[in-house]
């Protein structure tokens, strides 16, 4: 059997999870889990409106993250394990695709690769990129690991550029400034807009406009202000058309 069947089927899976956590999230923001609440505050006599989340992401999505990042990078080390047997060579419990933030004493594959194999590993190391911890492969490595043995939570509810109106009988108004991005914590409320005195009256429509996407809430070498989907895109397209496409000569020999 050819090295390159259980990367392709790897990276394919991945492409699987992928569409199906597109799917969730779609399902997901499309049921409206933000809810614009007036609250009272008796002891200083002043109303706010805030924004509420009514439901955050289902555990579900970060179990599909963990999945797409373990492909992925199960995948990358498939390549290893080929490239060690391209070489003739037997590979060991060792085996994995080397990951390096800074330039190592000297770069190896355990089990053993050949010299223009080892510079194609190289080549493609995060120490080669400007900004080593913006790097795709170290993003996965770093995701892949906190999926295996921190926890499940890897998935938050942002919201950008929302804005709260207020519709009283003289006309709609809009009620307070743009909230900035930001991960929404358990207790689900992001601001508010207080008036002195309390004049909010009930029968006065709220409404709250703005973007919401799902983000990576655990921290790490990720930018959380962007969708969760496009940062493993981004993993993905690295590891099929860069990565893949670089080692399939040496592995299809």
């Amino acid at each position: 059997m050819s090295h390159l069947v259980s990367v392709h089927a790897k990276v394919d899976r991945a492409r699987e999870h992928l569409l199906q956590l597109d799917d969730e999230l779609h399902a997901y923001l499309d049921a409206d889990p933000i809810t614009v609440v007036r609250q009272f505050q008796p002891e200083s006599k002043m109303a706010f409106i805030a924004v509420r989340v009514k439901q955050q992401p289902p555990v579900s999505l970060s179990v599909l993250v963990g999945e797409i990042a373990h492909q992925l990078r199960s995948g990358v080390d498939h390549i290893a394990n080929g490239l060690v047997l391209a070489a003739g060579n037997a590979p060991t419990r060792r085996t994995s695709f080397p990951v390096c933030l800074r330039p190592p004493t000297r770069l190896t594959v355990s089990g053993g690769v050949t010299a223009e194999t080892l510079a194609q590993v190289d080549a493609v190391q995060p120490y080669r990129q400007g900004n080593p911890e913006a790097h795709p492969l170290h993003i996965l490595n770093e995701l892949w690991n906190v999926d295996k043995h921190r926890n499940l939570h890897l998935t938050a509810l942002m919201l950008t550029n929302m804005q709260v109106f207020l519709s009283p009988p003289d006309g709609p108004s809009m009620v307070g400034g743009q909230f900035h991005t930001t991960v929404l914590g358990d207790d689900g409320i992001i601001g508010g807009f207080r008036f002195a005195g309390g004049m909010i009256d009930s029968e006065w429509e709220l409404t709250a406009k703005g973007s919401s996407f799902v983000a990576l809430g655990e921290p790490g070498p990720w930018p959380n202000d962007r969708p969760v989907q496009r940062l493993l895109e981004d993993m993905y397209t690295y590891v099929s058309k860069e990565v893949l496409a670089r080692f399939e000569p040496l592995l299809a020999g």
